[in-house]
């Protein structure tokens, strides 16, 4: 079924107020932008500040928007720009000498732990990248765009998105040593 006319996005284009349309947004949406920019960050507290912050941004811009469909759109792309932000800045005040990672749930059991641990190796190795194929991969394998969806958001040839996962994918394989 197509994004734009699931019953999501009907009841999305009824929503009587901006008020609950991104309440609707935000219920459906929040956990895979919170794992997408956890993935670029690295800490919870930057993931959930980026999320928030791109959801409070679409309502008080709601009666600016030329297409309430493409709310999900402007949502991801304030989410990745405020990431981008982060991220800068904490490179210019070389504060991201420690990459200790808080995983985004504790829970006790063996496979959690197993499984939690893998995520964050694959965080670690995510953040190796440079910052396009970085990008590109949460995209296309976080957020599960499309090619056309992931070139929209960042502004960049559809060509460039499959070379740039391309080389993320392999340079992650190598340093995550998974074999083929």
């Amino acid at each position: 079924m197509d994004r734009l006319t699931s019953p999501q996005f009907r009841v999305l284009g009824s929503a009587e107020t901006p008020e609950t349309a991104v309440d609707i947004l935000f219920r459906h949406h929040y956990p895979s932008l919170l794992r997408t920019a956890y993935a670029l960050l690295g800490t919870r507290e930057g993931a959930e500040d980026a999320v928030q912050d791109a959801f409070v941004s679409l309502y008080r811009h709601w009666g600016r928007l030329r297409d309430t469909g493409a709310a999900e759109a402007y949502v991801r792309s304030a989410v990745l720009n405020r990431c981008r932000s982060g991220i800068r800045s904490r490179v210019r005040d070389r504060s991201l000498v420690d990459l200790h990672v808080v995983p985004l749930h504790t829970e006790g059991s063996d496979t959690t732990a197993v499984a939690h641990e893998d995520a964050r190796q694959v965080g670690l190795a995510l953040r190796t990248l440079p910052r396009r194929q970085r990008e590109v991969v949460a995209c296309r394998y976080l957020l599960e765009l499309s090619v056309a969806e992931t070139a929209e958001i960042l502004g960049i040839s559809g060509g460039a998105v499959k070379r740039h996962a391309h080389r993320g994918l392999q340079a992650l394989h190598t340093v995550l040593e998974v074999t083929r």
